[in-house]
């Protein structure tokens, strides 16, 4: 019953700094700068994002009463994850790294996507993790010359 309400806490939480945050809002988030809103709401999002996968599993889990106590970490520390994942893939888009794109404006940014990707960068964050791998391997290949053949 605590992580059903955990949860139920954790959606209403992130969904209410979404709207909050979101670039438009009339809120004391005003006066802070839009790459700064556009963080705060990618990691809102994320949260969001990983409360999905959260709640997903525990349906899961608990409809097939095999929810043990062993998990209480995981529904605990699996929202700040999906939140700091979706950060670090703000960033890499925001780099160009995955994208390609130049410097965009950030007045010219759409809040949507950057919400959208930063939710499911939460929710399928083993996915998003394996492509960062990707991306790094390819950002710091290093391309050995083959040993000569000894004779």
């Amino acid at each position: 019953m605590a992580v059903a309400c955990w949860m139920a806490l954790l959606n209403i939480a992130n969904t209410w700094m979404l709207i909050q945050l979101w670039p438009g809002a009339g809120t004391h988030w005003s006066g802070m700068t839009l790459e700064a809103r556009f963080i705060w709401i990618t990691a809102a999002a994320g949260a969001l994002g990983s409360c999905i996968h959260l709640a997903t599993s525990f349906v899961s889990h608990a409809g097939g009463a095999k929810l043990g106590a062993d998990w209480v970490w995981w529904y605990a520390l699996r929202p700040g994850i999906g939140a700091a994942l979706a950060v670090v893939v703000y960033f890499v888009f925001r780099a160009g790294l995955i994208s390609g794109s130049g410097d965009a404006a950030t007045a010219s940014m759409n809040p949507y996507g950057i919400a959208a990707v930063a939710s499911l960068s939460g929710m399928f964050s083993r996915q998003a993790t394996e492509k960062l791998k990707d991306v790094f391997e390819q950002v710091l290949a290093t391309h050995q010359e083959p040993a000569p053949e000894q004779k």
